[in-house]
């Protein structure tokens, strides 16, 4: 059976939340696969520019041999996916202006990582803010009645559902084809509640391929 660790990450380097801290999760670890929340069209972009995943599994190379496996494969053309998150932005900006709780949990979000890094990203005060949000988004824009931003919020929900569904799929056909004892899975924190729901649809028929541990707090022990 493989053994695969959920790691929520966050992309960009805030405080604690830094390749080093990674890496040291990394090699507490030790997997042999880690599977990446990454296109493989998009490699060269990835590890040139730089992402926090990115910068950490460089350094892990030198210390363990090991399989990299990008899983997010959901493709749509690019003016597809700019119209998207053009209209998704609008659906953020209209929410931040209406609550005052939505700007304050986003502050409080960004503080939190910059102290707590990787053990905040794995917590359940986490995902409570990150299902707050969520819920906020939901109420401000029905509110609205405007159907621009009701289309934009559902449109972006279904592109990120359909990529956790792809990245999860393609976790368990590499597993089925291949043969290792530990893995990770590096995600950003924000797909979390997703890619456990998933993983729950997987786990009912195909219980004995992988042993998923979704409960990492972040901690290095």
């Amino acid at each position: 059976m493989h053994n695969i660790t959920l790691v929520c990450s966050g992309h960009r380097e805030s405080g604690l939340c830094n390749a080093e801290q990674l890496l040291k999760i990394l090699r507490a670890i030790e997997p042999e696969a880690v599977f990446e929340e990454m296109r493989p069209s998009e490699f060269d972009f990835y590890y040139t520019h730089g992402s926090v995943e990115a910068h950490a599994i460089t350094r892990y190379r030198e210390f363990k041999l090991f399989q990299p496996v990008s899983v997010d494969r959901y493709e749509m053309p690019d003016n597809l996916l700019v119209a998207i998150k053009r209209d998704f932005d609008c659906v953020i900006d209209c929410v931040a202006q209406a609550s005052r709780e939505y700007r304050l949990l986003n502050e409080e979000n960004d503080t939190s990582v910059r102290r707590y890094g990787f053990q905040y990203l794995n917590s359940v005060a986490f995902a409570t803010m990150a299902a707050r949000m969520s819920e906020i988004e939901d109420e401000i824009i029905s509110k609205t009645g405007d159907q621009g931003l009701i289309r934009g919020l559902e449109r972006w929900r279904q592109v990120i559902q359909r990529r956790e569904l792809e990245m999860v799929g393609n976790i368990y056909e590499y597993c089925r084809k291949h043969v290792f004892d530990t893995g990770v899975f590096l995600v950003g924190a924000a797909h979390k509640m997703g890619i456990v729901k998933e993983i729950g649809k997987h786990s009912s028929t195909e219980a004995d391929l992988i042993e998923w541990n979704c409960s990492y707090d972040g901690q290095i022990h």
